[in-house]
């Protein structure tokens, strides 16, 4: 996949397609598991401010949620009392068999890619944003090829170019470009 093209889309497009490369990831190494709550804390991104989109999605994270043993450990020390008890429970099902939360393990780094590029973007300028990100898309696709999973259609980001808010593009609901949603 030539990367030349991500240099033109905005970090709301470049998000979208580090989510269609999530999903894709998901359902094609775990397709009898229900990606529906991972995937609704991750498009929650596209129309909110990123800061409290990525507090929500922190809490599909394997290592953070399985950093403690119980719940109520796990809630009070990784999301100080934000975590529902119903999320939690769904969260380690959907985990079970898969990872033990090891940060290692390759289902947790795919995830914490999207902890980085928040980490990465909050209070940052498009420049100081825009080759990074463009790393972490690279790492994914290289992900899914190693899989031999097919790449999610970029051009269904072609739209969402970098002349909209200063590089950033526009909040919107792009829950339409889920596999999972849908």
């Amino acid at each position: 996949m030539d990367m030349e093209f991500f240099k033109n889309i905005s970090m709301t497009g470049r998000l979208c397609f580090l989510f269609m490369c999530i999903e894709k990831y998901l359902v094609s190494l775990y397709p009898d598991r229900d990606w529906t709550p991972v995937a609704e804390r991750l498009w929650a991104w596209t129309e909110n401010d990123w800061a409290t989109a990525q507090e929500a999605s922190d809490q599909i994270i394997p290592e953070y949620l399985m950093e403690f043993r119980t719940y109520d450990e796990t809630n009070r020390r990784c999301f100080d009392g934000d975590l529902s008890e119903n999320l939690y429970r769904k969260m380690i099902s959907l985990y079970a068999g898969i990872t033990d939360g090891n940060p290692d393990d390759e289902i947790n780094q795919v995830l914490f890619t999207t902890v980085e590029w928040g980490t990465l973007c909050e209070g940052a300028a498009f420049s100081g944003a825009d080759a990074p990100t463009i790393g972490y898309l690279e790492w994914m696709v290289s992900i899914l090829e190693e899989h031999s999973i097919e790449l999610p259609d970029y051009e269904a980001v072609a739209s969402m170019t970098k002349d909209q808010k200063n590089g950033w593009g526009e909040f919107c609901n792009c829950r339409y470009l889920s596999i999972i949603l849908k």
